[in-house]
């Protein structure tokens, strides 16, 4: 070698050992690994020129793969970053796995690729610095499970790296929009994820239905296991959310009322195979749609408008209005018409009988029926002057009645039977007011007699004071005259009659009172009972009171005072039901002694209230008829009265029921009489007795007593039954039973028990030096009473608590039953002007403690 030649290799010698030298002492202390990447510099060509370099890879020969995530759900992808020599070829591959099934797939058209021999299984080559990435695709057809994924040199097989990726199931979720509460007939939307698959399945489980489900829309047909089309189904889109808008008037399978639940399921798999499914499940309570209406009123003045509205759930377009009456049956000329009324979006109608309308109507009663669809169509409707049904295939052709050739009592009774057919799912409400002008008489209730007694009949007319009623009584069989007479019309339009039943006789009668123009009557059927000619059969009427309240209590009532009455009169099921017509529909009457009375009504059916509001009757007494009540299901009628207690009356009737046949005859047993126990004394003073009912009865010791006769011995003479007497404790929620040596103080409740009426003697102190009594009252209910010898408001009567007390409420003993409560600061029947008497027990209901100081020592 010649020297020139060695002077060159050396020279590149001494270059190369003056890179190194500017590397660090601690990176020549290792190899380096594969793909570690050096800075080479080399000298400058000459003085003052800058230094050159380059980056490489240094690779040891053996690839490297590592993926951006160790797991992937279905349908997503990953990507694999392989690592290696530059710009060489390397094998990429899945690994087989054992059984059939599809794999993750190598996204096609990507750079780098230079050759595909399957999907899963490429040539790539790697860039100038040694990497290459390269994105796999998955899809949710892929079965969960890991995958190995490799990368080889093609020259040297055993040149290899590989890493598993875990595939995995996704997730279901659903949700329903709204309160999960719906009517049938509203659009409810279902929404969620699906990362499991492209599809949601659905199907309803609930009361009746098939174990594995129905679909939800139309019939409601079972879905099938593996059976796609069976199912209610919905796509997923790109970012994994999928929405079903549900309206659930498309729906013609009858559905009880209750709680459901929805299925949203990555495959087409019921109720009974899901198992290693993805699934969520949505409850919700369907409740068919609802209807309740509001009426101006039980009366009609032609001329005024006349306004029937109301409510109606369940989404639908809108509801009919049918109208019965005198030669009317909604349209003009006595043609048949059905008023449509658009329900709004809440829900909400209204229809109104313009002023020009009623005052073409003539004088009577009329019938009105309020239709809900309970679905998206009718399924009773007119067609000419006539209604038809759909059969249960659903087709609109089943003919009922012509209506314009019926009775208006008989075309209603008719457009019921249509509406309660077994394959009709409509829901209605009926009700009825009457048109008249002031030719009209009326009579209150007349109940039946007892041979030997006297009776007063009253009534109201539209006719002005003096006026004078002419009236007969009739025998009811053979209509021989008995008697008759005159009334003479009072201030405000009522009359009365005085009767004696030794003067008319005992048998069934026939009471007819008339206008002095023969332009109005009335008429009513009573009986007169014996004990030989004509005795009292059995009988009995089909409601009953299931509860009955007033306030102030009936006890406390005297004269000229202001009462409230409220209570619910439940029928049993027999009062008129199958429904038949009006006019073959039994009938009960409600009346009263009250001064100006004001009456309200609502019915509840299974649950439901009929009527927004309740309706209002000014009249003394007044009538609900099988029209108004046969309803199928359980009906209650929430009866409100109010008004002023009569003077000079001896125990006036503050309620009166009675329970009429279709022939106008009250029903045997059926009379339901709360009367007034009317005194014109004032109330009693506190004496030095307590006086106990039958039954449990709520007491207080209204001043101290004396020393030695103040413990709970003063109650051993009453007989108890072995109940114990009690006393309650705010503070600990607890009741403690009173012993011999429990010391009584005024201002707080007991309770004890009496098999029978008792008196116990109060003996009570005249100490001067005793203290009024005082006592510290906790949060909560307290059981209290007041001092004095005098009744007092409760606003004084616990003044020393106004700002901690809010309600008060009194035990009547007579009726084993608690009075309306008291409300500080409150009004009506619940104003704390109401009286609280000492001696008596209350519940006071406390919002934070306080001292409660006797206004009476």
């Amino acid at each position: 070698m010649s020297l020139k030649r060695i002077s060159i290799w050396m020279a590149v010698a001494v270059a190369l050992l003056a890179a190194l030298v500017v590397a660090p002492a601690a990176a020549l202390e290792s190899p380096g690994a594969a793909n570690d990447t050096a800075f080479i510099q080399t000298p400058a060509a000459g003085p003052g020129t800058e230094t050159a370099g380059m980056m490489g890879t240094m690779s040891t020969g053996t690839p490297g793969i590592t993926v951006n995530k160790g797991s992937v759900i279905r349908g997503n992808n990953l990507l694999v970053t392989v690592t290696g020599e530059p710009s060489k070829e390397y094998h990429l591959f899945i690994r087989e796995v054992d059984g059939p099934g599809e794999y993750p797939v190598i996204t096609p058209g990507q750079v780098g690729v230079v050759s595909t021999y399957s999907p899963a299984n490429v040539t790539i080559l790697t860039t100038a610095a040694g990497t290459r990435t390269i994105q796999f695709n998955t899809n949710r057809s892929i079965d969960a499970q890991t995958f190995t994924i490799c990368v080889e040199d093609p020259v040297d097989p055993t040149a290899y790296d590989d890493i598993e990726v875990e595939v995995k199931r996704g997730a279901v979720t659903v949700t329903a929009s709204g309160t999960g509460t719906y009517y049938l007939g509203e659009e409810i939307t279902l929404s969620g994820t699906n990362s499991d698959s492209y599809t949601t399945y659905l199907f309803l489980t609930g009361p009746n239905l098939p174990v594995n489900g129905v679909r939800l829309d139309g019939g409601m047909s079972p879905v099938e296991n593996n059976n796609a089309t069976s199912f209610t189904s919905t796509s997923v889109e790109a970012d994994d959310t999928w929405s079903y808008k549900w309206d659930t008037s498309s729906i013609t399978r009858r559905l009880d009322s209750g709680g459901y639940t929805i299925y949203a399921v990555a495959e087409p798999q019921g109720k009974n195979n899901l198992t290693g499914t993805k699934y969520d499940t949505q409850t919700i309570q369907l409740r068919p749609g609802s209807l309740s209406v509001q009426a101006s009123g039980t009366t009609l003045a032609k001329g005024d408008e006349y306004r029937i509205g109301g409510i109606a759930t369940g989404n639908p377009s809108s509801v009919n209005v049918w109208i019965f009456g005198k030669n009317y049956y909604g349209g003009a000329n006595g043609a048949l018409a059905v008023r449509s009324v658009a329900v709004e979006s809440d829900g909400t109608f209204e229809c109104i009988l313009t002023g020009a309308e009623t005052g073409a109507l003539q004088d009577g009663r009329y019938y009105v029926v309020v239709q809900h669809p309970a679905g998206s169509e009718f399924e009773v409707g007119a067609i000419g002057d006539s209604i038809y049904r759909r059969d249960s295939g659903g087709n609109f052709n089943v003919f009922v009645a012509r209506l314009t050739n019926l009775q208006p009592a008989e075309a209603a009774s008719a457009l019921i039977s249509a509406l309660e057919s077994p394959n009709v799912d409509d829901i209605y409400i009926k009700f009825s007011f009457t048109v008249g002008d002031a030719s009209w008489i009326w009579i209150d209730g007349v109940s039946d007699q007892t041979y030997g007694e006297t009776f007063t009949v009253t009534g109201r007319t539209g006719y002005p004071a003096d006026t004078v009623l002419d009236f007969w009584i009739a025998t009811e069989d053979d209509n021989t005259f008995v008697l008759s007479g005159e009334a003479v019309v009072a201030d405000g339009g009522d009359w009365s009659i005085d009767l004696d039943t030794t003067a008319i006789g005992s048998g069934g009668f026939i009471l007819r009172i008339t206008a002095p123009d023969g332009q109005a009557s009335a008429s009513a059927i009573f009986d007169v009972y014996d004990d030989v000619t004509h005795p009292l059969p059995p009988g009995g009427g089909s409601y009953r009171v299931e509860r009955m309240g007033t306030t102030p209590s009936l006890d406390s009532l005297s004269s000229g005072e202001g009462v409230a009455l409220d209570g619910i009169i439940r029928l049993d099921g027999t009062f008129g039901y199958p429904y038949q017509s009006p006019r073959a529909s039994r009938i009960l009457e409600f009346s009263t002694d009250l001064q100006s009375p004001a009456w309200s009504y609502n019915l509840k059916v299974d649950g439901n209230l009929l009527y927004t509001a309740p309706l209002a009757v000014n009249a003394r007494s007044f009538t609900l008829s099988g029209w108004d009540l046969d309803y199928q299901g359980g009906v209650r009628i929430l009866l409100s009265l109010s008004g002023a207690v009569p003077q000079g009356t001896e125990n006036p009737a503050l309620l009166r029921i009675l329970e009429r046949d279709p022939d106008g005859r009250v029903v045997p047993n059926s009379e339901h009489l709360l009367s007034i126990p009317l005194t014109d004394d004032p109330a009693p003073a506190i004496t030095d007795n307590l006086t106990l009912a039958p039954g449990w009865n709520f007491i207080s010791i209204p001043r101290p007593l004396a020393a030695g006769n103040d413990t709970a011995a003063i109650f051993a003479g009453v007989e108890n039954d072995r109940h114990s007497a009690f006393r309650y404790d705010t503070a600990s929620g607890t009741w403690m039973n009173l012993t011999k040596t429990d010391r009584l103080a005024p201002l707080e409740g007991y309770w004890i028990y009496s098999t029978g009426p008792a008196t116990i003697p109060l003996n009570f102190s005249i100490d001067p030096l005793v203290s009024p009594p005082e006592r510290t009252l906790s949060t909560g209910w307290n059981a209290v009473g007041i001092t004095g010898n005098t009744p007092a408001t409760a606003r004084d009567a616990f003044y020393s608590v106004k700002e901690q007390w809010t309600t008060l409420i009194g035990f009547n003993a007579q009726t084993q039953a608690f009075e309306t409560g008291i409300v500080n600061s409150g009004t009506g029947a619940n104003a704390d002007t109401r009286p609280v008497y000492p001696g008596r027990g209350y519940w006071l209901s406390m919002t934070g403690p306080g001292t409660l100081y006797a206004i009476g020592a």
